[in-house]
């Protein structure tokens, strides 16, 4: 029923086409049959021009002779008056021939003019009839269809009842179903057709582009196509565009895809194997559904306009942006505002569906509160881990058109989310981002450069000089000077540390002794003022380590060696423009500039030779239009990977392509870093990893303002309104590279120099800030409640009374009376510390202490112990020596102000906080109305029993 509808639909659309089709056909038939009359006038008259062109030559020879006849008839006249007439008929003679020389080409081109006209308008004319033959064909299709469903219908109503197995299994009977039945569809795992990419609304999508097709005309009839292979050439596109083989985009910068000169046919470059054989190709082969297959994950399954915040966030406004669901991942796109206005193609976001915490929902007036009231209904929210550094989840807002606009997006997320679950696509993800360290260091700020020394030191470069950061011991220690580092190198064969410095850029070396905070000397390299980049490795297999230093269009190399000045001059190399990047590969120096990778030898001589062929036509491109060098990757020794702003290309050890297929970037790199075999391309707005075997993109780490600080890319800096050092762990590595610390936005650790060290600092909560938290903490009785754990290791020992256990007072303290009953417990309580947010390796954060099993002695002289360092919710009484080897005679009771005055007396920096008690009195359970109420405690004995402060 549903399709007949939507067949009746389409028919009477069609209909409506056809009558204003046929409109316009009559009214440029009118207008052919105007200029059709007003051709044969002009005909007729440039017929009766060309007899006064004879006629006008005929005169023009009958004036010659007339002359001729003139000057032979004046042979007898004056001389003097010869030569006047001569030169005023030939005069006479020129003008004429100009004249209408010059009205016959005016006649000539008003012609072609009026023939060019009337040559459009045939066109347009046949054009026209072509177009109403076909729409008739589609009516008689559709008449068919009808009529074919209209007895398929009347067969289905003669049975038991209707099947819609069909519509429940289509993106389109999903989409148009009430909210309340989605979750009654039970859906095939097969590839999932849509609605062709238009959503059945009163106001439809703008739809990707897609390129129309060409067809030829021989006069007023449709010329029948013949089979042919197609002429597929690489495009750039302007505008984000689907592949019409496998309905995904095609994601990159320049040269997305490929196009048929003759069709227009558009795909992926690897897609045009498998395009259809027949050129021109049909058109309801170009305009295929969409949809994605859950298996491999390729397809586009709904796409449309939405509106985001803008970068200020939702208080500024929102900002129009093009949505696309494709291979299980969301794209936005910018979109200027205006109606012409078409999408960049530049990627602003994309969220991987594969994320574990993916999910998709609407929101409250709570969580917008900045939104306009009319357009919290339309508003929906797409929540991913990846999108921030801490464990927090971080969230995207997009206003859709309506409420049933949302709650279409809504529906076909979540729909293909369950279908991903079900089916259990791999999550490809190789980085976790994580914070590296406090981001109140206030070092971390203006960090320029930075290196993971081991898995607990990290070194930072920023523009008070060099540091070494140990974080897990919260120890800082200064390296050299104050001066201004821009990056940093490390050499680990020579036991050395490279470093571009001051205000002039010079390369000093530093040993790694002096990362220990010894006093050592450095070595500065006097030549490399002005350096912009140093690079190290290893050439003759190992046996020399070299240093590159770059310096706009020169690169100076130095051997490394264990003289003197640890370092000697080898070479100077001129590279044809100014060094963009560089790295050592197999014994030769992979300079890179601007369109272009030059590789030099750095032992012995030899010319240098280009990663790029002249040779090879297919890589001209990169020459044309130039572009900078961001990254070059050796994958073997046979091949590379050159990486530049645009595009990335695979050539073998010669230049030559190797691989048909490109790099892609989704968005403009700033950066490049290699560590292998994947590839993190940065950008604005996210970072980007690619397996440079498979060419895959893998994942997407949607941080924003993100640098690397090493080559590597494992450290980088975060540059929001709070300025974080980030570590990407590498889920593939077989241990952590570096030790990643608990970190808080809250915490209140400053720098403290060491008083016996100056270049060793601190990294702590100062004595004065500590004592004033605990006075802080303490005077509120809740607080002063989850401070004071509940008891542990809680054991009856015996009951003490008349006539009752008197045959063991000689183990008990002796001022404990017999006439009173009481009920001895053994337990401690244990107090976490407040001074140290981040439990140290080997170091417990409670320090509970189990006295059960003791002896009477034992138990009584621990219980003195216990209470000799402070008892929490008890006043302080009077104690005996330990050598009398009794409790205190008078009671226990509670007492307000004893927690403030002994908990000062604690040492901050202990982690074992503990006492005896908390209740009031030894004999009785603890009172109700006191303020350090606990649990009740059982008479029975239990081993281990423990309460989470």
């Amino acid at each position: 029923l549903i399709q007949l509808t939507t067949m009746f639909e389409r028919l009477s659309m069609n209909n409506r086409q056809l009558e204003e089709e046929m409109r316009d056909l009559a009214d440029k038939k009118e207008s052919v049959a105007h200029w059709e009359a007003q051709i044969t006038e002009i005909i007729q008259w440039v017929s009766d021009e060309k007899d006064a062109r004879g006629y006008l030559q005929a005169l023009a020879s009958k004036m010659t002779e007339e002359l001729e006849a003139l000057r032979n008839s004046s042979l007898g006249a004056r001389a003097t008056d010869m030569p006047w007439k001569m030169r005023r008929f030939a005069k006479l003679d020129m003008s004429a021939r100009l004249e209408l020389q010059s009205a016959l080409d005016a006649e000539i081109r008003a012609k072609q003019a009026i023939q060019d006209e009337l040559n459009k308008v045939k066109a347009s004319c046949i054009s026209t009839e072509c177009k109403l033959q076909e729409s008739e064909k589609k009516n008689v299709e559709l008449l068919t269809d009808i009529e074919r469903l209209k007895k398929e219908t009347e067969e289905l109503r003669s049975e038991k009842g209707v099947k819609h197995q069909d519509s429940q299994n289509s993106f389109l009977a999903f989409l148009n179903a009430p909210t309340s039945a989605l979750d009654q569809f039970e859906r095939s795992p097969s590839c999932i057709p849509a609605n062709k990419g238009r959503r059945v609304t009163d106001h439809p999508p703008r739809s990707i582009h897609t390129p129309t097709m060409r067809t030829t005309y021989i006069g007023s009839g449709l010329s029948a196509p013949k089979p042919k292979a197609h002429q597929f050439i690489v495009k750039s596109f302007n505008t984000p565009t689907k592949c019409n083989q496998c309905t995904s985009l095609m994601v990159g910068l320049i040269r997305q895809g490929c196009t048929c000169e003759v069709c227009g046919f558009s795909c992926h470059v690897t897609c045009a194997d498998k395009a259809p054989a027949v050129c021109p190709i049909p058109p309801e082969q170009t305009k295929g559904p969409l949809g994605i297959d859950p298996q491999k994950g390729i397809g586009t399954a709904y796409e449309g306009h939405v509106r985001v915040p803008k970068p200020a966030g939702v208080k500024k406004g929102w900002q129009r942006a093009l949505a696309v669901i494709c291979d299980f991942k969301l794209f936005l796109y910018d979109v200027a505002e205006g109606k012409a206005s078409q999408p960049s193609v530049i990627v602003s976001q994309v969220i991987d569906m594969r994320d574990e915490e993916f999910s998709v929902s609407s929101v409250l007036a709570s969580d917008v509160i900045h939104a306009n009231r009319k357009d919290i209904p339309c508003i929906f929210r797409v929540t991913a881990s990846q999108l921030s550094a801490s464990s927090n989840k971080c969230s995207i807002l997009i206003l859709a058109d309506g409420e049933n606009e949302k709650s279409k997006w809504v529906g076909v997320l979540n729909e293909l989310h369950r279908i991903l679950k079900k089916n259990k696509l791999k999550d490809r993800s190789v980085y976790v981002p994580k914070e590296a360290y406090d981001s109140t260091l206030p070092l971390i700020k203006t960090t320029q450069s930075a290196a993971i020394i081991d898995h607990e030191r990290i070194a930072l470069g920023n523009e008070e000089g060099l540091f070494v950061v140990h974080v897990t011991k919260d120890e800082i220690i200064r390296v050299g000077d104050n001066k201004k580092v821009h990056q940093i190198e490390l050499i680990p064969n020579e036991q050395l540390i490279a470093v571009i410095s001051g205000r002039n850029r010079h390369v000093r070396l530093f040993p790694m002794a002096a990362l220990d905070g010894r006093e050592t000397e450095f070595y500065k390299l006097a030549e490399t003022k002005g350096c912009q980049s140093i690079v190290s490795g290893h050439v003759r297999h190992g046996a020399l380590t070299c240093l590159c230093v770059a310096m706009k269009r020169q690169v100076l190399c130095y051997e490394l060696n264990q003289s003197k000045t640890r370092h000697k001059k080898i070479k100077e190399i001129q590279v044809q423009g100014n060094v963009q990047w560089m790295s050592i590969f197999s014994d030769r120096l992979c300079v890179g500039y601007q369109s272009g990778f030059l590789k030099y030898p750095l032992h012995g001589e030899g010319s240098p030779y280009s990663l790029l062929h002249p040779d090879d036509h297919t890589l001209s491109f990169i020459s044309q239009q130039p572009t900078d060098a961001i990254c070059a990757v050796e994958i073997s020794s046979k091949e590379y990977l050159l990486c530049f702003s645009s595009v990335g290309v695979y050539v073998d050890c010669q230049g030559r392509r190797s691989r048909q297929q490109e790099l892609m970037w989704p968005a403009t790199p700033s950066s490049c870093c290699y560590n292998a075999p994947y590839l993190s391309v940065y950008s604005e707005n996210a970072i980007d990893i690619f397996d440079v075997n498979s060419m895959e993109w893998i994942q997407t780490i949607p941080l924003k303002k993100v640098r690397p600080l090493n080559t590597e890319g494992s450290l980088n800096l975060l540059g929001l309104e709070t300025v974080r050092l980030i570590y990407f762990k590498n889920k593939m590595a077989e241990g952590d590279e570096l030790v990643v610390p608990e970190t808080s936005d809250n915490s209140r650790k400053q720098m403290v120099r060491n008083i016996n060290n100056k270049r060793r600092y601190s990294f702590r909560v100062p004595e004065e800030e500590r004592m004033q938290q605990r006075r802080s903490m303490l005077r509120d009785p809740e607080m002063r409640n989850k401070l004071i754990s509940n008891p542990t290791n809680f054991n009856h020992i015996a009951h003490m009374g008349p006539g009752d256990g008197i045959q063991i007072l000689k183990d008990l303290p002796m001022n404990l009376r017999p006439q009173e009953s009481r009920t001895v417990f053994s337990g401690s309580v244990s107090i976490p510390s407040i001074t140290k947010s981040r439990t140290e390796p080997g170091r417990s954060m409670s320090a509970s202490s189990g006295l059960a099993a003791r002896s009477s002695a034992q138990n009584g002289s621990a219980l003195r112990r216990e209470f000799s360092g402070g008892s929490y919710g008890a006043k302080r009484q009077p104690m005996a020596s330990p050598s009398d080897g009794s409790l205190s005679s008078g009671g226990l009771d509670q007492g307000s102000d004893a927690p403030t005055r002994d908990y000062e007396r604690e040492d901050s920096d202990s982690p074992r906080h503990s006492t005896a008690s908390n209740s009031s009195n030894l004999s009785s359970p603890p009172s109700p109305v006191s303020p350090h109420k606990t649990k009740s405690l059982s008479l029975e004995s239990s081993d281990h029993v423990s309460w989470d402060s």
